[in-house]
């Protein structure tokens, strides 16, 4: 279990305790949560963030509210799994933004953040977002290959009983 810091937990914990967001516990992204995944990314971010001098509270805001979009993504089998993934990416971005606002006060650093996480669909504009797009990346490598090894793992298991 990751331990927090107090900085981050101020800024983070009115966001993880809203009953909407907690909604994003039972949506599965990756290989995890939604909520773990924005966790993650918010940590990591704030991290990076904080170092540099750069506005990390907006970088933990931004980041934990990046994928508040509130539904499970499905991808259709065979048919239109690129065209449904290009799809999702362009536009949930877009969503997690108005779930935000309609949740929470947002600065114009935040919505970048949330609106240009998924480069090259969106462009971010300051460092901060440019920070959780690369974090948020970065992450979901891990997260993809986490899942593929339980797959495959799974899938070339042998029953030696």
């Amino acid at each position: 279990m990751k331990i927090y810091d107090n900085d981050f937990l101020c800024i983070a914990e009115p966001i993880l305790t809203h009953p909407e967001y907690q909604q994003t516990k039972n949506i599965k992204h990756h290989d995890e949560s939604v909520y773990d995944h924005s966790l993650k990314v918010a940590y990591y971010s704030y991290e990076i963030a904080k170092k540099k001098g750069l506005d990390w509270q907006s970088c933990i805001r931004g980041a934990l509210l990046h994928d508040f979009f509130l539904y499970k993504f499905y991808k259709r089998k065979h048919i239109g799994i690129i065209s449904d993934s290009i799809k999702h990416a362009i536009n949930h971005p877009k969503i997690a933004l108005e779930n935000s606002k309609k949740y929470f006060d947002l600065n114009e650093l935040e919505e970048d953040i949330i609106k240009g996480h998924m480069f090259p669909f969106g462009l971010p504009k300051g460092k901060e977002a440019w920070i959780v797009s690369f974090v948020d990346k970065y992450i979901a490598i891990f997260e993809y290959c986490s899942n593929f090894k339980k797959i495959t793992s799974n899938k070339y298991s042998f029953n030696t009983k």
